[in-house]
């Protein structure tokens, strides 16, 4: 019987993956920009409603995917980029500090005009990590995790739908230039040594950070493994074509099976405020990045996707389809994980204690909606 199981689960597998990849090359003969992400994620999304029951794909293989992309972001990482980085840390700090606020001011308005209860809007808008979202809404006292998961799957589903359709328009890419990464030289050569001492530096960063209850481990393991190797001078080639691209086809069919239609029936009001509430976060981004770019010559394009509501993987991969600065947007991206990792549920906490904060909450209550 288990054994049945297990041969039904691989051919479960196997099916997700045929659509997940026929919907990546189907959007890549469209031109779609992220076409292997975007197009595995828009066919399962679709096959999902026709195939209930039929699809399976465990997250062991979405996180066996994001080791090879956290090798290729970790080698953006060099001891030129990481100077880089520590000039731009006030830039970091304040990015994530008015995105987290715009956040706050935008969610006590939503709140107040659909009736959601305010903390479960306010959980659910925070633009981290999906999973880490989730967990930290099951800690918080009086916060709705269908509303959380809800917002957070709409905000991420967003973001990767929209953020790659307006970076790599023309209007954007093309005025912006690419940004070359300091530090990088030649391409060096894979040799057979070299792919296995990487192999097992990236898989075992990954199941250290696992074990060091990392955010997103499977991903910032490799990095870190890789960009300690490269500031080291240990030589980094880029991976093969097909490696990365099956590396994005797991993401894309991750994050298609990640959204269920039939599970969201009755709830318009709160996808249309989710999808309100991430469209919002785009346009503060876009904004935000004008401000990057003036401050520090930052190409537009880079800093977009750099201050961009997305998952760092996701990010990483579309700056580089769009060649923008792997570094800065990596650097960006990890610095607000891990400030919303950190200072974040604290701060949230003591915010839902305070009395003023419980008094609009009363107030929405009896007027919003």
């Amino acid at each position: 019987m288990e054994r049945e199981q297990r041969w039904n689960n691989i051919a479960r597998i196997a099916l997700t993956f045929v659509i997940a990849a026929s919907g990546g090359v189907g959007f890549a003969l469209l031109r779609i920009p992220l076409h292997w992400v975007l197009g595995s994620a828009a066919a399962l999304l679709v096959a999902g409603r026709f195939l209930k029951g039929k699809l399976y794909w465990p997250t062991a293989i979405r996180n066996a995917g994001l080791i090879p992309i956290g090798y290729t972001l970790g080698t953006a990482l060099t001891a030129a980029t990481l100077g880089e980085m520590v000039r731009q840390l006030p830039s970091m700090l304040w990015a994530t500090v008015l995105i987290l606020l715009f956040s706050f001011l935008f969610s006590c308005l939503m709140a107040n005009v659909t009736g959601i209860p305010l903390r479960s809007v306010v959980t659910g808008s925070i633009p981290g990590g999906l999973s880490q979202m989730i967990v930290l809404g099951e800690e918080l006292k009086g916060v709705d995790m269908t509303v959380v998961t809800l917002f957070q799957v709409m905000r991420l589903m967003g973001v990767v739908f929209l953020v790659p359709l307006i970076a790599l328009n023309p209007l954007f890419s093309g005025r912006s230039g690419a940004a070359v990464d300091a530090g990088t030289a030649q391409e060096p050569d894979w040799t057979i040594g070299l792919a296995l001492f990487y192999f097992v530096v990236t898989v075992a960063g990954a199941l250290v950070g696992k074990r060091m209850k990392l955010p997103t481990a499977y991903l910032l393991g490799p990095i870190i493994g890789t960009a300690a190797l490269v500031v080291a001078g240990v030589p980094a080639p880029d991976l093969p074509a097909p490696i990365l691209d099956i590396a994005q086809i797991t993401m894309g069919a991750y994050l298609g099976l990640m959204l269920k239609p039939a599970d969201i029936k009755g709830k318009r009001k709160m996808m249309l405020t989710a999808a309100a509430m991430g469209f919002s976060l785009i346009l503060f981004s876009m904004a935000a990045a004008f401000v990057l770019t003036s401050l520090h010559g930052v190409p537009y394009l880079t800093a977009f996707i750099a201050l961009a509501p997305g998952g760092m993987d996701q990010m990483g991969i579309l700056a580089q389809e769009a060649k923008a600065s792997l570094a800065i947007v990596t650097s960006y991206q990890m610095f607000r994980i891990f400030f919303i990792l950190f200072v974040v549920p604290p701060v949230l906490k003591k915010l839902f204690a305070a009395r003023w904060f419980q008094r609009i909450e009363r107030w929405q209550m009896r007027h919003g909606g």
